[in-house]
């Protein structure tokens, strides 16, 4: 069972805030989720061969012959910041 306390220590992990009633909301969608992963499992998958894909496309990248292609130049050229050739962000995680 999903606690409150799990809910808000993994909010404290996100850097998120919720108010009672949505630590609430999330404690309850968040056992559903388990529940949902726990009925999964009891899905017999013997006989069930692995896949890792779920089509038969064998060229899934375009073919780019003909088609033009911006230098590194032209793509930066309209950016605010860049640095070592490459589109400079800021910082996201401390």
């Amino acid at each position: 069972m999903v606690t409150k306390e799990e809910v808000l220590h993994i909010a404290e992990i996100a850097m998120l805030s919720f108010s009672e009633e949505e630590v609430d909301i999330f404690t309850e969608k968040f056992q559903q989720v388990i529940d949902f992963v726990d009925t999964i499992k009891e899905v017999n998958t013997e006989d069930v061969e692995p896949t890792f894909s779920i089509n038969d496309d064998t060229q899934m990248l375009k073919d780019y012959e003909g088609d033009e292609v911006l230098t590194r130049e032209e793509v930066l050229q309209n950016t605010k910041d860049h640095q070592y050739g490459y589109f400079k962000i800021l910082r996201v995680v401390e």
